[in-house]
């Protein structure tokens, strides 16, 4: 079983999703929608995976899209990243997660070689996020409430103070 595909590049690198636009009306559950049906194939649905890794993967999706990033290298860069320093999972839960079945396939097919070049070649933007953390009003919850999937990208990234880079 495969939770996602690595993939270099999007498949159309000049357009945007409504979940990537920093006002975006979508609520966060349409935004998640938005995500999956633009990764079919690339992306596994929760529901599809074992439960452990599916609570993972979930939270994972939804860092990518509240941060408004897709799922090329350098956007799952920037997910572990704003999801490392702006989220509450912590740097040892987060950590642990490497030992997920799922996680090992993912950073297999990778490798570390190039691991290392596209966290090299992001790092302008890591560097952003880091400064996107300490402007933050508070930390996005790894796992948010469920109240939280009708509320609007817009509303959450105000009162998060996210902004999408």
């Amino acid at each position: 079983m495969v939770a996602l595909v690595i993939r270099p590049y999007a498949a159309q690198q000049d357009r945007w999703l409504n979940y990537q636009v920093q006002d975006s009306q979508q609520t966060l559950a349409e935004g998640l929608e938005e995500y999956y049906r633009a990764n079919i194939g690339v992306v596994s649905r929760p529901a599809s995976l074992p439960p452990g890794s599916a609570a993972l993967f979930r939270s994972h999706d939804l860092c990518h899209v509240i941060f408004g990033l897709d799922t090329t290298l350098g956007d799952e860069t920037m997910a572990d990243m704003r999801t490392l320093l702006s989220s509450d999972v912590g740097w040892k839960k987060y950590l642990s997660y490497a030992n997920d079945p799922l996680a090992k396939a993912v950073f297999k097919a990778l490798g570390i070689w190039r691991t290392v070049f596209i966290t090299l070649r992001t790092a302008p933007r890591i560097v952003r996020a880091i400064g996107e953390m300490r402007q933050m009003n508070k930390r996005w919850p790894w796992v948010p409430p469920q109240s939280f999937q009708r509320r609007t990208l817009s509303e959450l990234r105000r009162e998060f103070g996210i902004h999408v880079i």
